[in-house]
């Protein structure tokens, strides 16, 4: 193998904490450097031997390194991404791609120019369940898909919520910082959305953004969707508690996503495939019977980070791009606006 990639971590908070982990435990490549403007941040970095530096120009300027991950709050993500684009760095962008389209669209836009790679870290992508489910609905196991439910609750401690930025838009909230997950894998398995509708739900809390959230959708092969969200509620339904893929949330193992097409119907996370005995047309008269369908291990994140030492080595284009990263972030922030007017709002191309 040839010596390891060198990147940078810009963000060391929890999302950024564990890449340092992961990048520690992977031969593919070392996090040399980290930038935070918290001196807390110190600290982190030198547990994992990786110099600290609070201005990520600093860093930038001091580092020889091959690529960067921006784990940042998502109103910085378009300032440092364009830094490292202007420096012809392969970035993998924490989601969602940025704060607002302005700045995403800036991003990306520096990126083609400065011919540098951006990745968008939409990691569950990697998960082998969702690669078995893409090819399982691409290939017709359930038929035509005709609607899709998904469901996400939780009650994040009330700590959480003592950086600022997650109190207020533009870039707090359950939509922007977890259920853009959500979307994004809808988008991937079911296609683009054409509209959207939301009703937010009592701000419990108090806080600016929503705790609570509603969403029906129209993608626009014609199927039609539901999301119900809350991170003011605790529920043993969501992604994190249907995988166990966050060492600090105790898992459930429980299906959180259902598709529903006109053959047959797929749960996951647990690959649940449904389906009437074969024989003739399904219909409800026939017996409907589970099939649990195999899949891998779960390390979503660490395939990511292996992913995107091959986007730096220049082996291949990023799973998730600008644009791609781009499309979901526009989806979400038509729920918001929807959620704000009372109206269906169409998502723009």
């Amino acid at each position: 193998m040839d010596d390891p990639v060198r990147l940078a971590l810009f963000g060391a908070g929890g999302i950024g904490a564990r890449h340092l982990g992961l990048a520690g435990e992977e031969p593919e490549c070392e996090i040399v450097a980290v930038s935070d403007p918290r001196e807390t941040a110190a600290a982190v970095a030198g547990r994992h031997g990786a110099r600290f530096y609070r201005d990520y120009r600093e860093l930038l300027a001091r580092e020889p390194i091959g690529g960067a991950i921006v784990a940042t709050p998502n109103d910085t993500h378009a300032e440092i991404g364009i830094a490292c684009a202007e420096r012809r760095l392969p970035v993998l962008m924490e989601k969602p791609i940025a704060g607002t389209l302005e700045s995403g669209r800036a991003l990306v836009d520096a990126a083609t120019a400065y011919g540098a790679a951006i990745a968008v870290g939409h990691h569950r992508r990697f998960d082998p369940a969702i690669e078995v489910a893409r090819e399982a609905m691409e290939s017709g196991r359930i038929g035509r898909l005709v609607a899709v439910e998904c469901l996400w609750a939780m009650r994040k401690h009330d700590a959480y919520y003592d950086e600022d930025w997650r109190c207020r838009r533009p870039g707090g909230g359950p939509v922007l910082i977890n259920l853009i997950h959500d979307i994004d894998l809808l988008r991937h398995l079911c296609g683009d959305v054409a509209r959207v509708y939301a009703e937010g739900g009592p701000r419990l809390r108090g806080h600016e953004v929503e705790d609570a959230v509603a969403i029906t959708l129209r993608f626009t092969n014609g199927a039609i969707g539901t999301i119900l969200a809350s991170d003011a509620a605790p529920s043993p339904w969501g992604w994190e508690l249907g995988t166990g893929e966050n060492p600090l949330i105790p898992p459930t193992g429980r299906n959180c996503y259902r598709f529903l097409g006109t053959e047959g119907a797929l749960a996951l996370p647990r690959l649940e495939l449904w389906r009437h005995d074969a024989g003739g047309p399904a219909h409800w008269y026939e017996v409907i019977r589970p099939r649990t369908l195999p899949t891998g291990p779960r390390a979503a994140l660490k395939r990511q980070l292996r992913h995107f030492c091959g986007v730096v080595r220049g082996e291949h284009e990023p799973r998730v791009s600008g644009e791609d990263g781009l499309r979901t972030l526009r989806t979400a922030l038509a729920i918001l606006e929807a959620m704000d007017r009372g109206t269906p709002v169409a998502v723009g191309a």
